[in-house]
């Protein structure tokens, strides 16, 4: 295991899953934080299908980012403007793709035709706060996992729970548990956009990639 995990935790996340102990989901946010190596992650996977390839895709995840003495794993990035616009792209394609899949033109015409345009990281906040197109289509993708899941449980929801607080990023954590919604978006493009430092919001007329050195 890990030197970072914490043992005591683990074993109450084998007992959890074995259904020896009920647990809130939030017991064991911290789960995550901090791991390296595979063995950690075949001790969190071992109960749920498909758990070669969940440890296969969280170590897609760790390998993209970096610890250092952060909390939360951070991105590899910064990468050069024009290679995060691209990025941004192809995960904003993939986004119109299941707007188009769900019965959304409206949605997936504005994300294929929105511009990706830098904006500083207060413009993000503002979008991200608001009640606007960011959190339209925020929703859009909460529903679409939801929607695909194919277990529904409370080991799963604690499992999200781990996932979200290894990077503090939800759909990081989807790209891991894909294999358990099939039918649901590709977040293998979200991970790229990630990597290279990726943070982005859907506004009127755009969407935002924070540029920290960019004007309000």
């Amino acid at each position: 295991m890990d030197d970072r995990i914490d043992d005591e935790l683990m074993q109450e996340w084998t007992a959890f899953c074995a259904g020896h102990s009920e647990q809130e989901d939030w017991y064991f946010s911290g789960l995550l934080q901090g791991v390296t190596g595979p063995d950690t992650l075949d001790a969190v996977f071992a109960t749920f299908p498909h758990a070669d390839e969940l440890r296969a895709r969280a170590l897609d995840v760790l390998a993209a980012g970096h610890w250092g003495d952060h909390l939360y794993l951070q991105p590899a990035g910064p990468a050069d403007p024009q290679a995060l616009a691209r990025a941004a792209r192809l995960w904003l394609d993939e986004l119109a793709r299941v707007a188009g899949a769900a019965g959304e033109p409206a949605l997936q015409a504005t994300l294929r035709e929105v511009p990706v345009v830098e904006a500083s990281p207060a413009c993000l906040q503002s979008a991200w706060s608001g009640s606007g197109p960011a959190a339209y289509l925020h929703d859009a993708i909460c529903d679409e996992v939801r929607r695909a899941r194919t277990l529904d449980s409370p080991q799963m929801n604690a499992l999200d729970e781990a996932l979200y607080h290894l990077a503090s990023d939800l759909y990081l954590g989807w790209y891991i548990t894909q294999p358990l919604a099939p039918a649901s978006i590709d977040f293998a493009p979200y991970l790229a956009f990630w990597r290279l430092g990726g943070r982005g919001a859907l506004v009127d007329g755009a969407f935002l990639v924070e540029a920290p050195a960019a004007d309000a």
